[in-house]
């Protein structure tokens, strides 16, 4: 289906987190997109897209244009897992700490099913295929009361044929 705009399609940001935000949370995973505006709570898991270059693949422009469009680039993708690190009368038990490794191994669990072509995250990704998400790292720190990892995926994304919009 084609995007209403180019502006829709150019969306990159917006478009794959909320997709991620979306597919998660029909795993029963509530992920927050980072660069929203409400609050975030205490607890939470937040996804950031950064789009990077284009991988040089390019087709012809949709309309019948003579100039080529690029149509893939490459992104990088962050889950930030923050738990507190104390339960609420400030005390830290075993089922406490253990909450952020556990969070953060069934995210790891959730992300290494979409990483191929045809997952079902696809679904959610309405102008776009995500060609491979690999692992890139993580980053654990404390701050204050909080446990706090970052996980990194690189990957590369393609615009769909048939998403361009009419001209």
């Amino acid at each position: 289906m084609p995007a209403s705009s180019y502006t829709e399609l150019f969306n990159f940001e917006g478009n794959v987190e909320a997709a991620f935000k979306d597919w998660l949370a029909d795993q029963m995973l509530e992920v927050r997109m980072q660069h929203d505006v409400e609050t975030l709570p205490d607890d939470y898991i937040g996804v950031t897209m950064d789009l990077g270059a284009v991988t040089g693949h390019y087709n012809p422009a949709p309309g019948g244009a003579t100039t080529e469009v690029y149509d893939q680039y490459e992104f990088e993708l962050k889950f930030v897992v923050q738990t507190r690190r104390h339960n609420e009368e400030g005390s830290q038990t075993e089922n406490v700490r253990a909450r952020q490794q556990e969070i953060v191994a069934l995210l790891r669990t959730w992300v290494s099913m979409l990483k191929a072509k045809g997952s079902a995250l696809e679904s959610y990704l309405a102008h776009y295929e995500i060609e491979f998400l690999r692992p890139a790292g993580t980053a654990n720190e404390t701050e204050d009361v909080f446990d706090i990892t970052t996980l990194t995926y690189d990957g590369q994304i393609s615009v769909l044929s048939n998403a361009w919009p009419t001209v």
